[in-house]
């Protein structure tokens, strides 16, 4: 048939070289109308047929064969094999033409061959998934280190190809492009080794709160790749870190206190010093009617009694109740007894060392949630009660002099209610 379609061309065009070139684009056009045909039949009949196999089956893995498009890649494997050999029997005794379309049916026979890996990769990565722990290997990484040896490789047999050369031609001289190469691939490879490290030690992954203030993170952490770490921060912009970041900068991982059952309220009430005083008659009946504390002022109550009884006039130093002491009981026994408090964690108040405006009494102490909603409603309802709890006491917390508590004598000038 090529010899009629030539002879034609020879007939009826002026000169040889025009009729050469029009039978090439004959050739390429025909590969390409019959590359059409066998496409359109295989994926209309075979490709229906493997996903209808598929989907019938009980297996989940076959499942990832269609996501991934793997029979799709190896229909046109099937394509492509075919027009190589009906090129080889069409174009016999035609070099110019054979050559070429050779030349193209093999670099599209490596394009498919690599786009088959590729999904192969993808499959694998996916079944990877399936494992439990498996997120504590940095998968995505090797993947995408996989994959760029995999195209590099890739892209020296097309060049092969396109050029009618052998690959070891190519493949010899990598040696001298060596440096050239660790100077293109350098972040890559830093990355690659960055994730090992940081996978090994399990230090982050998916799915973690990091906080990491010499890139003005806080968020968590949705992606890790080859070469950046993706965080969606908490006003829901994303931030991307260079893997090697993560190794030589310091960042903390709050993964712990996420998986511990609670999470830390440390804050202090500042208690005003004029406000501080011994318990007086009034005052402890008062507070006798707090049931959180009644049995702590009748035990301690008979306790000083009984010492100051048996104490001799000559050691004797009198002991009595203070109120910011018993208030310091009362908030230790609300935490105890409230149920939003992770009784089995560290649970402290304590009074620090005084300050220009007054004495810190510092809660320590853990919520029974780490969910970051419920946690600030318990922190504030924890000190909702104790701030409002403060008056019982005869104690003021601290606050800046304002404008309530200015007033002004009768000669003008003013004076601050204590």
């Amino acid at each position: 048939m090529i010899e009629s379609v030539e002879q034609i061309l020879l007939q009826t065009l002026p000169n040889e070289w025009l009729s050469q070139s029009v039978l090439v684009f004959f050739g390429i056009t025909t590969l390409a109308l019959l590359g059409f045909i066998i496409h359109a039949i295989t994926h209309f009949t075979l490709l229906k047929l493997a996903i209808k196999i598929v989907q019938k089956t009980s297996l989940q893995w076959d499942d990832l064969l269609v996501k991934n498009k793997i029979f799709q890649r190896c229909l046109y494997l099937l394509t492509v094999s075919l027009l190589q050999s009906f090129n080889k029997t069409f174009f016999l005794g035609h070099e110019g033409i054979l050559n070429l379309n050779s030349n193209a049916l093999n670099v599209l026979f490596i394009l498919v061959i690599l786009s088959i890996l590729d999904g192969l990769i993808n499959l694998t990565y996916d079944l990877w998934h399936r494992i439990p722990n498996s997120e504590r290997l940095p998968a995505k990484s090797l993947i995408q280190a996989v994959k760029l040896v995999l195209y590099s490789i890739g892209f020296i047999f097309i060049l092969a190809a396109i050029l009618d050369k052998s690959p070891a031609v190519f493949l010899s001289g990598l040696g001298a492009l060596t440096a050239v190469l660790l100077l293109v691939f350098k972040e890559p490879i830093l990355g690659l080794v960055a994730g090992v490290q940081l996978s090994t030690n399990d230090l982050v992954k998916v799915g973690d709160w990091i906080e990491m203030p010499s890139h003005s993170t806080d968020g968590t952490v949705v992606d890790i790749s080859l070469t950046t770490l993706k965080v969606e921060n908490w006003n829901q912009t994303i931030s991307s870190i260079p893997m090697q970041s993560l190794i030589t900068n310091s960042f903390k991982n709050w993964r712990h206190m996420s998986t511990s059952g609670g999470r830390r309220i440390k804050r202090s009430i500042i208690i005003d010093t004029n406000s501080l005083k011994f318990l007086d008659s009034v005052l402890i009946e008062k507070l006798k009617t707090i049931p959180l504390i009644k049995g702590y002022l009748d035990e301690t109550l008979e306790e000083i009694d009984r010492y100051n009884k048996e104490a001799s006039d000559q050691t004797k130093i009198p002991r009595q109740l203070t109120n910011i002491g018993v208030f310091r009981k009362y908030c230790l026994e609300y935490l105890k007894k409230n149920p939003q408090i992770n009784s089995e964690m560290t649970l402290i108040v304590r009074q620090l060392a005084p300050t220009g405006q007054g004495i810190p009494l510092e809660i320590w102490t853990y919520s029974n949630t780490t969910n970051w909603v419920h946690y600030e409603s318990i922190q504030s309802d924890l000190f909702d009660h104790l701030f409002t709890t403060l008056s019982n006491f005869d104690l003021r917390a601290y606050q800046r002099p304002n404008g309530k508590d200015l007033h002004y004598n009768q000669d003008g000038s003013a004076k601050i209610d204590l």
